[in-house]
């Protein structure tokens, strides 16, 4: 492999040519360039990641060159103390950054640039001014490079720097406007996609209740979109559909393909980790641009992927969704999946934001963690993944930051992700969420969407199916308005970024088709003796329906009937999730779904459907985890 380097307009670039060498196979090679900067005043890594690519296929003898080419300002450490007389800044220390080039990190050569051992930078260099954010409350030490003796160093340790920012001041200062509210003067959604109307005149329209509403998600195996996936969200109000055209977008769990709960196929696609160990993003835009397309074949608006946490520990069991350990690569990775879903016709949701760095009580251990460390490492991938790849979707993690539960961190979802990144995208959290004081910390309870609603994360995923308008989980997003403790305006802005959303995905082209009428379930003639023991179904019926059992009931008079269960799980874990197709004569017509209930009953709606006089063998079997019991089976006008 030969390669040389250049510098030109603010970037490096690098050109390697590489030839198979071999004399019976084709093959081809990644290359892979890393720089050593300067350990100054802040330490660097031994070597860091700059860029990589893939060659072609190279058949024997034959040799192909490469470019690779990235920012010099790439190449800049984050100064969270000041060491640098530049506090929040991203700066280039004084010496020599040199260029090492080859197929892996053990095995690369330097790389002369320009003639020089290296690029040289000859004063401190600042490449980016930001602000202080997510710093951590509590004092620790981090590591530190010493001195260097025959290439090792000394391991020292440096108190790391806590939070000097008034959150309380920041929110202030960056409050959102309230709009005035004018009640429905006829414009809908549509109106604003064709440019006829304002956002804000479409938002300045709908109650606080029906804002309260948008900002709930409802799930899993939501009847109202596309059978077994993980959510539905938007229009689930009939104010919010029929009066101002709000559509019910879907999101389907992923990243590794799509999950449906009822055992719908899928096209299993291969995990984050071996998608990575390709180094083609090509390659990987074009197997996600096959994924797009079946999402939107199955009329899903969003994949809830991909993952793109860092791999901290190899115990953690959550690994096999995430790229690796290093976030340039997991950035561009990310990036290359977003592009092809989006190219399919779809959307990402790339997740999950921040620091869910283990399985195991990932919805408790809180992420103490530098500055620094947090935006060279943790978030570099989603930054990535927002200035490249155009990501217009994030899910928050469970876990607190310094703290702050991210479904309901400021600094996370406002300051960085929107303010410094330019997200314009929606946020929803992990599905069933806990949040806390924005400001004060504190405790957490899955009832404080009023602190994810300030922190602008947009979404709550999620509140019981069909139920989103009457406020099941008991949130407190209209209290807190009412006692002054959230904005109309700060309530509007999230309403503002769902719909931007909605506007742009797959489901605003299926809301201008008529709505479908509740599916029509054919009976059948039965004869005998199982017609003698038979239930019936006259204005209602209930049914008691053991799983993988069989229940015969004759309906009397055809119609749309609605349908409540009860069920029960005697998992203890709220987040624990089991599913069952419930079917009539064969034919799947809902999909029960129950977070772990501690052997609680729970009487849940279920939806409509419409059937025939005759007879119906209704029957449940499970689809995802044992342990939901269905205790009775309500069918009723």
């Amino acid at each position: 492999m030969l390669q040389e380097a250049h510098v030109k307009n603010g970037n490096i670039t690098v050109k390697a040519n590489v030839k198979n060498t071999g004399s019976r196979y084709s093959g081809r090679e990644v290359v892979q360039v890393y720089f050593s900067a300067p350990q100054g005043k802040l330490g660097r890594p031994a070597r860091e990641l700059a860029a990589f690519a893939k060659t072609g296929l190279l058949a024997p003898g034959e040799e192909e060159e490469l470019l690779l080419t990235f920012p010099i300002a790439s190449m800049a450490a984050y100064d969270d103390g000041g060491y640098t007389g530049n506090k929040a800044c991203y700066v280039l220390e004084e010496g020599c950054y040199r260029i090492y080039v080859g197929t892996s990190v053990r095995d690369v050569a330097p790389v002369m640039v320009d003639g020089a051992e290296g690029y040289e930078v000859a004063g401190l260099t600042v490449t980016q001014r930001l602000e202080e954010a997510c710093a951590p409350e509590k004092e620790f030490i981090r590591l530190k490079p010493g001195a260097c003796q025959g290439g090792i160093y000394e391991k020292t340790g440096q108190k790391v720097p806590t939070a000097t920012v008034s959150l309380a001041e920041r929110i202030r200062a960056n409050m959102p406007p309230t709009l005035t509210r004018t009640g429905s003067r006829g414009i809908q959604l549509k109106d604003v996609l064709d440019k006829a109307e304002s956002m804000e005149a479409f938002i300045a329209q709908l109650t606080p209740e029906e804002l309260a509403t948008l900002v709930r998600g409802e799930g899993m195996c939501s009847p109202r979109v596309t059978p077994g996936v993980a959510s539905c969200f938007g229009g689930l109000s009939n104010s919010l559909r029929e009066t101002y055209g709000i559509p019910i977008a879907a999101a389907a769990d992923g990243p590794s393909g799509i999950r449906m709960d009822v055992g719908a196929q899928a096209t299993q696609v291969p995990i984050g980790t071996l998608l990575a160990c390709t180094f083609d993003t090509k390659l990987v835009e074009e197997l996600y641009v096959m994924e797009g397309k079946e999402l939107l074949r199955n009329e899903i608006d969003t994949l809830l992927g991909p993952g793109i946490n860092i791999h901290r520990n190899p115990l953690n069991g959550r690994n096999f969704e995430y790229f690796s350990e290093d976030p340039l690569l997991t950035g561009k990775m990310a990036s290359a999946n977003i592009r092809g879903i989006m190219r399919g016709g779809s959307n990402a949701t790339m997740k999950h934001y921040a620091c869910n760095s283990q399985e195991k009580e990932r919805s408790k251990v809180n992420a103490v963690v530098s500055e620094r460390a947090l935006r060279e490492i943790y978030l570099k991938a989603f930054e990535i993944a927002v200035r490249e790849g155009g990501a217009n979707s994030v899910m928050t993690s469970y876990n607190p930051v310094n703290g702050h539960w991210s479904a309901s961190n400021y600094d996370l979802n406002t300051t960085i992700l929107r303010k410094e990144w330019g997200f314009e995208g929606i946020v929803m959290t992990d599905w069933w969420s806990t949040m806390n004081d924005c400001i004060l910390g504190g405790a957490e309870s899955r009832e404080n969407t009023a602190a994810m609603v300030r922190s602008q994360n947009d979404l709550y995923m999620v509140v019981d199916n069909l139920a989103a308008e009457n406020n099941p989980m008991g949130d407190n997003t209209l209290k807190a308005l009412g006692k002054g403790e959230l904005t109309l305006g700060e309530l509007q802005r999230c309403a503002a970024n769902i719909c931007r959303f909605l506007m742009k995905a797959p489901v605003m082209e299926r809301a201008l088709l008529p709505e479908e009428e509740p599916e029509l379930i054919p009976a059948c003639t039965e004869n005998g003796e199982a017609s003698g023991k038979a239930a019936l179904l006259k204005d209602s019926c209930r049914l008691t329906t053991p799983m993988n059992e069989h229940v015969l009931f004759a309906v009397e008079e055809a119609g749309v009937y609605h349908v409540r269960i009860q069920m029960k799980t005697d998992n203890p874990d709220f987040r624990a999730q089991s599913a069952c197709n419930a079917s009539l004569n064969g034919v799947r017509f809902m999909t029960p779904q129950l977070n772990g209930t501690n052997g609680v009953s729970i009487v849940r709606e279920m939806g409509d459907v419409s059937l025939e006089k005759g007879y119906y063998d209704l029957c449940l079997t499970p689809t995802k985890m044992p342990g939901i019991t269905v205790e009775w089976f309500e069918f009723y006008k």
